[in-house]
């Protein structure tokens, strides 16, 4: 059980659902919510209950502007299988680091134009725990930009989430857009922790690239071997 000092909004929010069985209109979640600790520090906690629905994939509505929501089932974690899967693609990488996201406790995003590309007949949006990426972690170039990085890990809650893992997975792509993604957060000011997931056969343009000058003072970034992280999260 998570520390009382340690939940989030999103902790929160789930056990009221779930102490009204797991459906329930707003009004019903607020009243349920009323009074919890976190409210306290929180003039505007109804309106912060709001985004959180909003926020996170397990919180969904069947009918939008209903003001009812409802609590989803968490699917078991996808395992992949490399022997059922010799050729595993980029939405194969990406989805299992969004379950290894989710599995570290992080919540997790994709770029918006990979939200329905299937893992293991899956959609990407569904893998990820956030369906709203969170915009105001850093000024918005950066923020529209973190947005196209193949898959980000968030930590904090839900008026504060900030990047602290950053992925660029470049399976057939070019390594050096990847790179200026990942370099202009680094140069944002975030202590995001910063990797690149690709072929160990790439190894050696990846060098390449973050030898030059243009990423001279770029000395964080870390090159994570696409077989060796396959094997790593069976």
């Amino acid at each position: 059980m998570k520390n009382e000092s340690k939940l989030t909004w999103k902790d929160v929010v789930k056990e009221a659902l779930l102490e009204i069985g797991n459906t329930g209109h707003l009004d019903d979640i607020n009243s349920k919510i009323e009074g919890h600790w976190k409210t306290k520090t929180n003039p505007t906690w109804k309106d912060t209950v709001r985004r959180t629905l909003q926020q996170y994939n397990i919180f969904y509505q069947e009918e939008k502007g209903s003001g009812v929501w409802y609590l989803r089932e968490e699917k078991p974690f996808l395992e992949f299988d490399p022997k059922k899967n010799p050729n595993p693609g980029h939405e194969d990488v990406q989805g299992m680091l969004l379950e290894l996201g989710r599995i570290y406790g992080y919540e997790t995003s994709a770029p918006v134009y990979d939200a329905k590309k299937k893992f293991l007949k899956r959609p990407l949006e569904d893998v990820a725990t956030l369906k709203e990426y969170p915009g105001n972690f850093s000024y918005p170039k950066i923020v529209n930009m973190a947005g196209l990085i193949d898959v980000l890990w968030f930590g904090g809650d839900t008026d504060a989430l900030v990047p602290e893992f950053a992925f660029e997975v470049e399976h057939t792509t070019d390594v050096t857009k990847g790179l200026g993604r990942l370099h202009d957060l680094y140069k944002s000011g975030l202590r995001t922790r910063l990797f690149v997931v690709l072929p160990n056969e790439k190894k050696s343009k990846f060098d390449r690239e973050i030898g030059r000058s243009l990423f001279s003072e770029f000395n964080t970034i870390r090159f994570l071997p696409f077989y060796n992280f396959i094997m790593f999260i069976q």
